[in-house]
């Protein structure tokens, strides 16, 4: 009997420990087993940070290289008056460049400044030559960088001067003998306050933007402008009196008072108008810029290849011919260049958009 008993305990004792070394194996499985996520987790967080440089890849392979024979480069260049043939004319240019850069070159004009600017948004004019205004508007759009100024008969840019009848009592402020302004434009306009300009056309930056501008700036009010059309209209304008009290007109690039068609029916002009004052040149010419979307080599590439051209012998007659517009050479720029000429359009209140073309 006493056998059997302790057969019995001994029985339950062994139940009872491998109830408990099944329990401490379970629990050792399950904390296995959470230990095996924590360190799996990140190994899976770190296969996944590896993989992005397959979009850098892909981004590549969509790029489209331009210069090539089926992708050729693109220039365009907004034309003005009555400009004809010009992108036969501008063959001999677009071979010397070919022959300097080993792209694929074509040129295209436009006599539609908007459909200028709708392809050089979309990306389909990579070069342009454009003026001023032209460039403040696409520039506000972040649409171009600038490369060069052109030197047009001698200048870089050009400015504006404000003009008055001798009799008219006002006063001048500007020496023609060093062809400079002696007194700063606060000074010298405020004589204007409340007094009708002349100006040329609304589009015109030299007779009507820019001088607009400055008296703006400057904190001088006058009456509503008399639009005369262009400078020879203006100076006759103010020879007779009664239609505005003064004008304004371009300076630097010559003196419109000079004009045959002006001098010639009034042989005493340059003792009756006076140049009041002057700026400095704000205004510059006729620009080349790059798209946005075009490699910094490629400007780069193109931009010497004028540089060069303009170098030749016969470079300067051959980007003239081209332009139908006088080109002596080209200046290297940054944005920079046009602030002056930017902080006179805001002045006067005028969108750049609205005036595409100059």
């Amino acid at each position: 009997m006493i056998l059997l008993k302790n057969i019995k305990q001994l029985s339950i004792i062994a139940k009872k420990k491998f109830s408990i070394l099944f329990y401490f194996l379970l629990i050792s499985l399950l904390f296995s087993g959470c230990q095996t996520s924590i360190i799996l987790e990140p190994t899976t967080t770190f296969t996944v940070a590896t993989e992005p440089p397959a979009s850098p890849t892909s981004t590549t392979q969509a790029t489209v290289q331009i210069g090539l024979e089926e992708t050729p480069i693109n220039i365009g260049y907004i034309i003005s008056g009555n400009q004809t043939n010009i992108e036969n004319l501008a063959e001999t240019m677009i071979n010397a460049l070919e022959d300097k850069t080993a792209y694929e070159i074509r040129f295209e004009a436009f006599d539609n400044p908007q459909q200028a600017f709708e392809k050089l948004r979309q990306g389909d004019v990579h070069f342009i030559f454009i003026q001023p205004l032209t460039y403040l508007a696409a520039s506000e759009r972040d649409l171009i960088f600038p490369l060069l100024i052109s030197n047009h008969f001698g200048l870089y840019s050009y400015g504006t001067q404000f003009l008055a009848n001798r009799d008219s009592g006002f006063n001048t402020y500007f020496d023609e003998k060093t062809n400079k302004s002696t007194t700063t434009a606060d000074f010298a306009l405020r004589q204007f306050e409340g007094k009708r300009p002349c100006w040329t056309e609304p589009s015109s930056i030299s007779g009507t933007i820019v001088p607009h501008g400055t008296l703006a700036k400057n904190g001088v009010s006058f009456l509503p402008p008399a639009y005369l059309q262009n400078p020879s209209a203006t100076i006759r304008a103010l020879y007779i009196k009664g239609i505005c009290d003064f004008g304004a007109t371009y300076s630097y690039s010559g003196d419109p008072r000079t004009s045959s068609l002006v001098i010639n029916d009034l042989p005493d002009v340059m003792d009756r108008i006076m140049i009041i004052w002057q700026s400095d040149a704000v205004i510059p010419s006729l620009g080349l810029s790059a798209s946005v979307t075009v490699p910094l080599q490629v400007q780069s590439d193109i931009k010497n290849a004028f540089l060069g051209l303009i170098a030749d012998e016969n470079g300067k007659a051959i980007v003239s011919d081209a332009l139908q517009y006088d080109i002596q050479g080209f200046l290297s720029i940054e944005d920079d260049y046009y602030d002056a000429l930017r902080e006179l359009v805001k002045a006067a209140n005028i969108n750049p958009y609205q005036h595409l073309g100059n």
